[in-house]
């Protein structure tokens, strides 16, 4: 299989940003016209009586300070005992972000997504502040490659307009819907909150489970 050259890749998505950003999303509604490629990235029980749902971006310091630091309480208290499921959606702030969540969906795995998103989350620093898209790029595939994925595969991922498009079209959806204004922002059951220390969240979430 023919490898796509980096000089491509770095040519089509500054202009596949521009467009998707500045041009109203006109280019959107392609996405109808080709099969949806976004999955929903969940994890826990499906039948769980909390829903706790992320909005976050790949390149929010808050973001991944919560994944440090507030994610593996509420992983091993509630998620890993089915009292909760937990979903992750990306918001995209730029470039970067978009790149990061091709990254991580690169295999479709929900499994293989959440670990992606530690890998990110706790590197953000090294590849989200790059000063080239260059450098962004080479970042990414080289955490790519510690997660198992082939440079090949991973380059294909990251030139997938299609998906993009995809993603950033079900973005726009749920940010409209729940009336996202930053992140990290948290849905709990179909209330929504703004960031929170694992104290707040966990007082939350067993009112919840009273109710």
């Amino acid at each position: 299989m023919k490898l796509f050259s980096i000089k491509t890749l770095y040519i089509n998505f500054p202009l596949l940003l521009w467009l998707l950003f500045f041009s109203g999303f006109s280019f959107a509604a392609e996405t109808s016209k080709v099969e949806k490629k976004y999955i929903e990235m969940s994890k826990g029980n499906d039948n769980a009586p909390i829903i706790f749902v992320e909005y976050a971006s790949l390149t929010c310091p808050a973001c991944a300070a919560f994944h440090t630091d507030v994610y593996p309480k509420l992983n091993k208290d509630f998620i890993e005992t089915g009292k909760m499921k937990f979903i992750h959606r990306e918001i995209y702030f730029d470039k970067a972000g978009l790149w990061a969540a091709l990254t991580a969906r690169c295999t479709n795995s929900v499994k293989r997504y959440f670990g992606m998103l530690d890998l990110l989350y706790s590197e953000q620093q090294k590849w989200s502040r790059s000063e080239t898209s260059d450098g962004i790029v080479n970042m990414l595939l080289k955490i790519s490659a510690k997660s198992g994925i082939e440079k090949e595969k991973a380059i294909s991922c990251l030139e997938d307009q299609e998906k993009a498009l995809d993603l950033v079209d079900q973005y726009r959806e749920y940010v409209n819907e729940d009336a996202i204004e930053s992140t990290p922002t948290f849905i709990i059951n179909g209330q929504k909150y703004t960031n929170r220390s694992y104290e707040e969240l966990k007082e939350i979430i067993e009112k919840e489970l009273k109710n």
